[in-house]
């Protein structure tokens, strides 16, 4: 009986051997996101879940953190039009994954997968944003550019409403 607990022990232990050596097979370099990439994840991220504009006094401010121009005149117009009407904003946006899909000295395109959640309702929409972004003569990554790709709740596949900014 204990013979039979040692070996699958032994087996265990073997295989788990295996699998640990099995990690270093694969170049880890790969892998590796570097802190440029992982700064523009974050940008991303950031201006898509940024929802102070709305009420904020020095929106425009923070909002210039996020985007360049031509986006950036977009949506301060965008803002502004907002304010002046009487309405609520009922929905909140959220960054699921982003990918960097190109990066060459001052630009770089990434593609990133959104959940737009109605705050009242529940209701979802998922969608895909792709945005180019620029480095600034600061050293700072900005969106220049983007455009959004909303799924419809029963067909992902047709009927792409398309948002550019």
């Amino acid at each position: 009986m204990f013979v039979k607990y040692l070996i699958t022990f032994a087996v265990c232990l073997l295989f788990s051997l295996n699998c640990a050596g099995a990690q270093y097979a694969v170049d880890p370099r790969a892998t590796v996101i570097d802190n440029e990439e992982h700064n523009i994840m974050r940008l991303i991220k950031q201006a898509m879940e940024y929802n102070w504009w709305s009420s904020e006094s020095n929106y425009q401010v923070e909002l210039s953190r996020f985007y360049t121009d031509p986006a950036l005149d977009n949506i301060l117009d965008s803002v502004k039009k907002y304010r002046v009407t009487s309405t609520d904003w009922y929905s909140l946006t959220f960054l699921e994954n982003c990918h960097i899909v190109y990066k060459n000295g001052n630009t770089a395109v990434a593609s990133a997968y959104l959940k737009d959640i109605d705050v009242i309702t529940k209701n979802v929409q998922k969608g895909r944003g792709v945005f180019t972004l620029q480095k600034s003569q600061d050293g700072f990554w900005r969106i220049k550019d983007m455009d959004f790709y909303w799924c419809p709740d029963n067909n992902p596949l047709l009927d792409q409403e398309v948002t550019n900014y």
